[in-house]
């Protein structure tokens, strides 16, 4: 063996065993992390990895930084192997790709090598620019890019080299980039451009050895992680909460939720590892956007570090140490920060690499709520109210289907009595029970019922509160006996077909009882009345004359990826035309209203739906639409908070109503 070979099989063990000590004690923590159960559906999992690890499918969605981003990925897979060629060419310098074959892929190479370093000084510049970009002045990113720069310049030199000393009149057409760098070459001589390209290729090869070394220490971890990541990710509905056995976890005096970094689960762990920094995640984050202490970048950020700090006391699997670590909340992450979330999803919709935020926040207010107690005001009385009389607003249960009265609407109870099968189920839910102005949401939804034709029954005094707000708020053993108790209800009149106008009550039923086997059929309103015009059983003949400034819901949007059916309804009717907000569908902005922050009081920061109100009042439509009441009672006081209080708040079911 000659001195290369010794020198490098050196540095080989030095850079692996060093790689593998830096490694070791973060696969430690993964399998010492809480268990999850995310190995179901290989199938999906493999589609999904193709999809979005492999695919990049999220990237074009920032499209200069999403495209730079593809040629770096893609350019890191092609000349992968010319980096494995030059740590065998220390073993078997003569040997090469044969034939056609090589000259092919050096061709391949060198385009994907011009792409890398286009995209890597596109990156240094996005954060070294001197107004930052999302990314912010990240030095490692800079000094990453430089390392990836270093490796494209020195394969490149490496080429140019070689055709130097094989005497070549040309590099060209298989190895362009090569040509550029043998004329630079050349005016040295065989021997200096020999010199050259040896000590290019051993800064090449040592550079990957350096920023091996460097990616588990820093935030491109996810170079290592993010594919396992997105494989690992939820195939279930966006936001989807862990279900948990709380009664016996209370019965065996076991904590519920986050407390610690202990509690993590293995799959939040693993997401800890794969941010990117990027700052997607802030976009169209609501509360970042109006300076609320919730930036979900930083949140990854202080998990991870928390998670650092304790992970000797976690691998020693000592129980006393574990029940000693220190708190998440109120330690590394402050109380405001997880109250700040109104689980809109944005975040993950933007996330690249599919980290879920909102489980983990959930989770933390979890432990807050159930096992401390340590919940707002308002958002214990919204509590009581569920409890005592099955609606957070606490108005008296017997008062639910008041806004019936004299309607003469079949209950499923009676449909029940007379042994009929049970009917479309009309679900009204709380807001559309209770409040005032979203009864009038109801009564128009009852009258497009009618004038379709359709058959239908409601629960009345029986309807109970789905859950949601006491499970997107933390307290779980509330929204599970809640959902026990209607899904009791549901299965026993063997109601299979659910309609609902609250995108809300569409997730909880739709996908949340499912875990509780509650398998129902869910259609949420503007899906059914666009289904009712498609197939001609509803005519809108009347002309309505208004501008619908169109608000997406993030529960009907995000959550369960309707945006068409709401703007084909609109613009079916006569006389109404639809304008769209300046960030719409998968990329508007949160009314401000969900996971419990309806019932919280907004002190920090501009209020959310004022900020979202402004878009609204910026586009001159006489009207704002929504398709949830919680949306049209924020979007409605927003723009009265501007003084534009003339600018209606309609649920499409009113304009449809209109039109009959």
């Amino acid at each position: 063996m000659d001195v290369t070979a010794i020198v490098m099989t050196v540095l080989l063990v030095a850079g692996m065993g060093m790689f593998i000590s830096l490694m070791l004690p973060r696969f430690r923590l993964l399998l010492a992390a809480s268990p999850e159960n995310r190995f179901g559906n290989l199938g999906a999992r493999v589609g999904r990895a193709l999809k979005f690890a492999f695919g990049q499918y999220r990237m074009p969605r920032d499209p200069v930084a999403g495209f730079a981003h593809i040629f770096l990925f893609f350019g890191f897979l092609v000349v992968a192997l010319a980096t494995v060629l030059h740590f065998v060419h220390a073993f078997a310098p003569t040997f090469h790709l044969p034939g056609q074959v090589g000259l092919v892929y050096a061709l391949i190479k060198d385009i994907f090598e011009l792409l890398v370093s286009l995209a890597a000084i596109y990156g240094i510049w996005r954060r070294l620019k001197p107004v930052p970009s999302r990314v912010g002045r990240s030095w490692e990113g800079v000094f990453v890019l430089f390392m990836i720069l270093l490796l494209m310049i020195t394969d490149f030199i490496v080429t140019g080299s070689e055709l130097v000393v094989a005497n070549a009149t040309t590099g060209l057409p298989y190895m362009p980039a090569g040509h550029v760098a043998m004329l630079a070459l050349a005016p040295l001589g065989a021997d200096a451009a020999h010199i050259v390209g040896v000590v290019s290729w051993w800064i090449h090869c040592i550079a990957i050895l350096v920023f091996l070394n460097f990616l588990p220490i820093g935030k491109h971890f996810h170079v290592i992680t993010a594919i396992p990541n997105v494989f690992f990710s939820n195939l279930k509905s966006p936001g989807a909460i862990v279900k948990q056995d709380v009664e016996k976890l209370i019965e065996e005096e076991k904590p519920v939720g986050i407390r610690s970094a202990a509690d993590l689960s293995w799959n939040m762990v693993l997401n800890t590892y794969s941010c990117t920094e990027c700052g997607r995640c802030n976009m169209f984050c609501p509360t970042v956007v109006t300076d609320k202490p919730l930036s979900h970048r930083q949140l990854n950020l202080d998990l991870k570090h928390a998670l650092y700090e304790v992970k000797d006391d976690i691998l020693s699997g000592d129980a006393e140490k574990l029940a000693n670590l220190p708190a998440l909340v109120d330690g590394k992450i402050s109380a405001d920060t997880i109250w700040a979330c109104t689980t809109c999803g944005s975040c993950e919709q933007e996330c690249p690499v599919l980290i879920e935020q909102i489980p983990r926040i959930i989770g933390m207010r979890q432990y807050k709520a159930m096992m401390e107690g340590d919940i707002s005001p308002e958002l214990a009385r919204a509590f009581e109210g569920m409890e005592r009389n099955n609606n957070p607003w606490g108005l008296g249960f017997d008062q639910r289907d008041a806004w019936a009265k004299d309607l003469d609407i079949p209950r499923m109870a009676d449909v029940a009595g007379e042994g009929k099968e049970a009917p479309l189920l009309y679900w009204v839910g709380c807001a559309g029970s209770f409040d005032d102005r979203i009864k009038k949401i109801t009564i128009a939804m009852v009258e497009v019922l009618r004038a379709a034709g359709i058959e239908f029954a409601i629960l009345g005094q029986e309807e109970g509160c789905t859950g949601d707000t006491a499970r997107r708020a933390g307290n779980e053993y509330l929204f599970q006996t809640m959902a026990k108790t209607n899904i009791e209800m549901l299965n026993g009149y063997g109601v299979k077909k659910i309609l609902t106008t609250c995108p809300h009550c569409f997730q909880t039923l739709k996908n949340d009882y499912r875990e509780f086997d509650g398998n129902y059929e869910v259609i949420h309103h503007t899906q059914f009345i666009h289904d009712l015009l498609k197939s001609g059983k509803l005519k809108l003949n009347k002309e309505v004359k208004t501008q619908v400034a169109w608000h997406d819901s993030c529960y009907l949007g995000r959550y369960n990826d309707i945006y068409d059916a709401p703007r084909d309804v609109l613009n079916a009717v006569p006389g109404t035309s639809v304008i769209e907000l300046e960030r719409n569908k998968s990329r508007g902005v949160c009314c401000g209203a969900g996971g419990g922050r309806f019932w919280m009081e907004e002190t920090i920061g501009e209020r959310i739906n004022v900020h979202r109100s402004k878009e609204v009042v910026a586009t001159g439509a006489d009207c704002v639409g929504s398709a949830c009441p919680f949306c049209l009672t924020m979007l409605k006081d927003g723009v009265a908070d501007l003084g534009n209080e003339e600018i209606k708040a309609l649920d499409l079911v009113e304009i449809v109503a209109k039109a009959l």
